[in-house]
């Protein structure tokens, strides 16, 4: 019997956990590329045209990122050295 519960308790900590998991997940949407660009000013802020979010994303080689995922890839690019 100790058993038993002792299982149900460590079936219901993973259920819980996994939830909580899909919900950090779910919270964060995936935009394409051209989403992204399209909103940049929204998204980036005023001073990061179109053009510099479409040409981040293609030396990156990404077509699609989360909000987060998209500012680190346009600030690596916009503050990377030109030769």
């Amino acid at each position: 019997m100790a058993s038993v519960k002792t299982t149900e308790k460590v079936t219901e900590k993973a259920s819980e956990q996994m939830v909580a998991a899909t919900k950090e997940a779910v919270a964060e949407s995936i935009y394409t590329a051209e989403e992204l660009a399209n909103s940049s000013t929204k998204v980036f802020g005023a001073k990061v045209r179109r053009d510099c979010v479409v040409a981040s994303f293609r030396c990156a080689g990404v077509t699609s990122a989360t909000v987060a995922e998209a500012k680190k890839i346009v600030n690596a690019f916009l503050q990377r050295e030109v030769k």
